[in-house]
């Protein structure tokens, strides 16, 4: 009866969180210690080569139960405070004290995939929305050819449908700071947002808001969002974006020039691809250079490097004869790695 009312009373020491393991942890180091001193008291004085040492052991081996029968109280006395502080308290908080510790890890685990715990990820890149498992896992091993955690952020799935090495996945409502904040959003280096699903009406509307969200809680952030609609491009304005790609102009284009020029969708396919052939770079300008960019284009052929655009501010050149590089220009070219502006003018 005794145990059964310890028992009860110890689960509800259990029940009670956060402090309920460390409560059964005090009381399991008590059954321990209690134990040790009564046995080295009581039958140290019956045996005088019983120390302390040995009335620890005693007490640790009694209580994990594996009992090797090296030491065992022979009086009364000793019996009576090993039942006590052993079979009654000992072995009770033992089995809760572990049982505790697996439900705890258990517990983290479960909510680390359901997207509940917070991921402590430093120069991460964040995925906002889960449109499809498709189009979400395919930007996932695009981005991975760089290096660098994944954090997926998304409210309509209860958990990622896969499992890919250095990817986390956050639940929560994308508009919401306390969510971005589990996701470490003050150590991340990139934020792409896309579309909720290409089949809403309201998508690019929730995304700007996600959009402006981060831009709030991160201004240094690069931030890429997906525009369904380009009429609602304007919903944007706000929002400190690096890039709005138009997801529908871009895919209307394509078919309608490989329509007109077959395989320049197959071309579009690999250099827009980090995993085979060159790819499409760009890099800043992080300095003046006398030479025009035309020139910069000849000289960087014989190093299988094809300068494409230069984007200055909102406009885009593909023709280089008349513009001088600038500081602060951004400079797109197909190669077979990154470059950074200084190796492409060497």
């Amino acid at each position: 009866m005794i145990h059964v009312y310890l028992s009860k009373f110890i689960r509800k020491i259990r029940a009670s969180r956060p402090w309920g393991i460390g409560a059964i942890a005090g009381l399991l180091l008590f059954a321990i210690f209690g134990n040790a001193i009564c046995f080295y008291f009581l039958e140290g004085a019956q045996n005088s080569e019983i120390d302390f040492e040995d009335s620890l052991w005693y007490s640790v081996i009694s209580i994990t139960t594996i009992g090797y029968g090296d030491f065992y109280p022979e009086t009364t006395a000793a019996r009576i405070t090993s039942f006590l502080f052993v079979i009654l308290l000992g072995l009770t908080t033992f089995s809760l004290f572990f049982g505790m510790l697996i439900d705890w890890f258990t517990e983290i685990a479960l909510r680390g995939d359901r997207g509940m715990s917070t991921v402590h990820a430093k120069n991460h890149t964040l995925i906002v929305h889960f449109p499809s498992e498709a189009r979400v896992r395919q930007l996932i091993r695009e981005l991975q050819t760089d290096g660098g955690e994944i954090v997926v952020i998304a409210d309509r799935i209860e958990s990622l449908p896969f499992q890919e090495k250095n990817v986390s996945f956050v639940r929560g409502s994308t508009v919401s700071e306390e969510t971005y904040r589990r996701a470490s959003i003050e150590t991340a280096k990139k934020a792409v947002v896309l579309s909720t699903s290409y089949e809403e009406t309201n998508s690019d509307a929730v995304v700007a808001s996600a959009a402006s969200v981060i831009d709030h809680l991160k201004p240094s952030i690069h931030l890429v969002a997906e525009c369904l609609d380009d009429q609602h491009r304007m919903l944007f304005n706000s929002v400190n974006a690096d890039a709005i790609v138009s997801v529908m102009r871009i895919t209307g284009n394509l078919l309608v020039q490989e329509s007109q020029d077959p395989g320049v969708s197959q071309v579009f396919d690999i250099i827009t691809s980090n995993l085979e052939g060159d790819v499409i770079y760009s890099c800043q300008v992080d300095s003046d250079f006398p030479s025009a960019y035309s020139e910069i284009a000849k000289q960087l052929l014989d190093r299988a490097i094809n300068l494409l655009a230069v984007t200055r501010g909102k406009e885009t050149h593909t023709a280089f004869s008349r513009i001088q590089p600038q500081k602060g220009d951004h400079v797109v070219y197909l190669a077979p790695q990154r470059q950074q502006w200084s190796d492409l003018t060497v």
